[in-house]
């Protein structure tokens, strides 16, 4: 099943450029593709997840108002990716349609409050037996694929041009790293068995995101014009529940905020905004 997954995932990213090869002859002179190198980072916030090993009753632990991640009832996950990303112009390249492939890491914490909480290690019979945690820590590896659509308000291209991005990305876990922060050193030699009893998280996390960008370089027919792009996402959410292990979908509060830059080299011969 994952195998397939994988292929879905990589034939969502090659099948731009197979349209390369598949263009008539009044295309060929004007493709209207620009290929784009990106980096990203984000963060946002979702549902608190409190896994169900940490004691509740306990006088050193959370609290439910304001206990945990950088907003209390609310976890931050902090995400960073790169990426390639074809794109393509239509309606006189006003509207740029672009997919790709991304490499994201995503980070999420659950911090304790006072002088940290109970974890659950074992139970047998009666005997329960506890460690003290300061906080927990995991770092996803996703392979992500981006859908976005840009609009270009204005009718004719300039030099320094805003625009306005609607997307979303689709994930799938490759890999996760999780670490335990012990209020002890002695209680060390528990790490590899608390790591285990993390909380296993769903193969697909999903986001919505809206954007407004600014390109600068401006096109010119017959010249080979890179274009260089810096976008403020704004909001963005997390769709998708059980992915992380603290961090649950959006609930309402704080929509996640980050920012992109990007370097977008033409394919070919590129026709500027505004020309049909």
């Amino acid at each position: 099943m994952k195998h397939c997954l994988l292929k879905l995932l990589c034939l969502s990213v090659f099948l731009p450029f197979s349209s390369l090869f598949a263009q008539d002859e009044n295309m060929s002179e004007h493709n209207n593709f620009k290929l784009a190198f990106e980096f990203g980072t984000i963060v946002t916030s979702g549902e608190l997840v409190k896994p169900d090993r940490i004691r509740a009753n306990h006088s050193s632990g959370y609290n439910d108002e304001n206990s945990f991640g950088l907003w209390g009832e609310r976890s931050s996950l902090q995400t960073t990716y790169f990426g390639v990303k074809p794109e393509f112009f239509v309606f006189n390249n006003r509207i740029g349609i672009a997919s790709g492939l991304r490499f994201t890491i995503a980070s999420s914490k659950l911090l304790s409050d006072k002088d940290g909480f109970y974890w659950k290690m074992k139970e047998n019979g009666l005997n329960t037996e506890y460690v003290r945690i300061k906080d927990l820590h995991q770092e996803s590896y996703l392979l992500s694929v981006p859908i976005e659509i840009r609009f270009f308000p204005n009718n004719r291209e300039l030099p320094f041009q805003h625009y306005f991005k609607i997307g979303a990305s689709l994930n799938y876990l490759v890999d996760s790293k999780n670490q335990a922060t012990f209020t002890n050193k002695e209680m060390e030699k528990h790490s590899v068995l608390v790591q285990s009893q993390f909380p296993q998280n769903n193969v697909f996390s999903s986001f919505l995101f809206g954007a407004v960008g600014f390109k600068i370089g401006k096109t010119k027919e017959g010249h080979w014009v890179p274009w260089g792009n810096i976008e403020l996402h704004f909001p963005y959410l997390l769709l998708t529940d059980k992915s992380f292990a603290f961090v649950g979908k959006y609930n309402g509060d704080f929509p996640g905020i980050g920012i992109q830059l990007s370097f977008q080299i033409p394919i070919g011969n590129n026709l500027p905004i505004g020309s049909k």
